[in-house]
């Protein structure tokens, strides 16, 4: 599998979680508690295990191994003035498992980023264990970063697990519209979720069952964080 069709699977499996039945698409993770409650088969997107990661302890990196078999790269939060280059090097070690022994700077001459899909600094502040990471487009989470991770980062918040919005999904999929007050959130939400649609990741047909309550849900977001 090229390194493009690894991080795609990677990207395809967010959107796969994040569209199911329940949103089982996790971003972080408050306490080694939840990590353990992820493994019972019980627990929506659960009955998987955790695996080391090779160079790194378990505090700084780990691996998810779904049930389904597929892998996923979590990390410690850092904060972003504070952060090392630990999530560059978990994930050059984690795409090395499988068999790529360099992690390109660019897929199809887009500069990517190895992201961390919930706010680091806001994870970290919290003192929260793990993170989920992937690349993703740098244009596209700057964009974002720029906005509600400014917000999220100066907030509380209830310690339970978090997963994927269509925010980070943006990330993910590579929108490069910009989220900017000066943008209006319903139309800026419209195009998101229009864009989620026809990203050319797979999705299937009717997985949002109510795409006008997406966008809404979407738009209100992208104004939370506005205010």
């Amino acid at each position: 599998m090229a390194y493009a069709d690894f991080v795609r699977a990677q990207h395809q499996a967010i959107l796969d979680q994040w569209l199911g039945p329940v949103n089982t698409a996790f971003i972080a993770f408050p306490s080694e508690e939840w990590l353990t409650r992820l493994e019972d088969p019980a627990m929506p997107g659960g009955g998987g295990h955790w695996l080391p990661l090779e160079g790194f302890s378990p505090k700084h990196a780990r691996c998810w191994r779904a049930r389904d078999g597929q892998r996923q790269l979590w990390v410690m939060p850092e904060e972003k003035a504070k952060g090392s280059k630990l999530y560059a090097e978990a994930w050059a070690a984690f795409a090395a498992l499988h068999g790529h022994a360099e992690a390109p700077s660019s897929i199809a001459g887009r500069p990517q980023a190895i992201d961390h899909l919930f706010p680091e600094t806001a994870a970290a502040r919290r003192g929260w264990v793990l993170v989920r990471a992937v690349p993703v487009d740098r244009r596209s989470n700057s964009l974002l970063g720029s906005t509600s991770e400014k917000v999220e980062a100066g907030q509380g918040g209830r310690a339970r697990p978090r997963t994927a919005t269509s925010l980070t999904l943006a990330k993910v999929t590579g929108f490069q519209l910009s989220f900017a007050r000066a943008q209006d959130a319903h139309a800026v939400a419209s195009a998101l979720v229009s864009h989620i649609l026809g990203c050319g990741l797979i999705v299937r047909p009717g997985a949002i069952d109510d795409i006008a309550r997406e966008i809404d849900l979407t738009a209100w977001r992208i104004a939370s964080f506005r205010n």
